[in-house]
């Protein structure tokens, strides 16, 4: 259908109460599992790369591949590149062909999260694309798969305001409790903290590190504000122990590649359409 700025369909999301999931797109079996799933649903996508997840993959090697999915798919299809660590990187994936790119200046100070925050969106809109910043700090590691059980530095909604006034970015991802990867045990979300940031900004909320809360949880989340849900963990981790189980019960005669890379994508797109359910859509 189209290859759209993540603003444009998170926006819609914001104002009908869904959310929209962001999904690595790593390779081209996770890319292929989440398309035909969104296709499958009729809903809209984003599509991620994150270069910390799969160094292996290089940008130059799978955003195309990701824009054309986009271009190619049935329903509205973002590309972003998430956490972005310095402008190359940004630069990177604007030429690259990406909708949408990510500035993750969490850890730093607020002012110069701000000034480089600033320059990004600069660069950005003046090829058309949308930017997500971040503000406050997403504890945990969707990298290293220990439980995540250290919170980073929860969003403060008067800054929030101000650091959206300031720098012109088109989403904002907050921290309210939020952990990358793995909780340990369950998860303790501000959604009261939410709910004021949703009050005061316009733009939509992204909520990263939303792998494995309750089935219920994320009804609550969207309905406190949250439209871009980050999700990945918890679908990698189901998608190898399902194929685990079944490379196990299959005969060793069987067992060759092409096969693993079509379970891969028909495990992928099965959590995917799970996720879908989840968030409403």
């Amino acid at each position: 259908m189209a290859h759209v700025g993540a603003k444009q369909i998170l926006s819609k999301a914001r104002q009908e109460g869904y959310g929209i999931p962001c999904l690595l797109a790593g390779n081209l079996e996770m890319m292929i599992g989440a398309v035909q799933a969104a296709e499958e649903v009729g809903a809209p996508l984003i599509l991620a790369y994150n270069a910390q997840v799969t160094p292996q993959i290089p940008m130059h090697l799978i955003a195309p591949a990701m824009v054309r999915a986009a271009e190619s798919a049935r329903i509205p299809v973002a590309t972003i590149l998430d956490h972005g660590a310095d402008l190359a990187s940004v630069e990177q994936a604007i030429a690259c062909g990406f909708s949408t790119v990510m500035y993750d200046g969490s850890s730093l100070p607020f002012e110069e999260n701000v000034r480089r925050t600033q320059e990004v969106v600069h660069i950005a809109h003046a090829h058309g694309v949308d930017v997500e910043g971040e503000l406050g700090a997403v504890g945990g590691s969707s990298i290293e798969l220990g439980y995540g059980n250290v919170h980073g530095e929860f969003t403060d909604p008067d800054q929030a305001a101000e650091f959206v006034a300031q720098t012109g970015v088109d989403i904002l991802a907050i921290s309210f409790g939020n952990l990358h990867g793995l909780y340990d045990g369950a998860p303790e979300l501000d959604l009261a903290r939410v709910r004021t940031i949703a009050e005061r900004i316009a733009m939509p909320l992204a909520m990263h590190g939303a792998s494995g809360l309750p089935d219920a949880t994320y009804a609550d989340v969207i309905a406190a504000g949250i439209s871009k849900v980050n999700y990945y963990t918890a679908m990698a981790r189901a998608v190898t122990h399902s194929l685990r189980e079944t490379l196990a019960a299959t005969e060793e005669s069987e067992l060759v590649y092409h096969r693993v890379i079509a379970l891969t994508i028909e495990r992928f797109a099965s959590e995917t359409r799970r996720l879908f359910r989840l968030l409403k859509q």
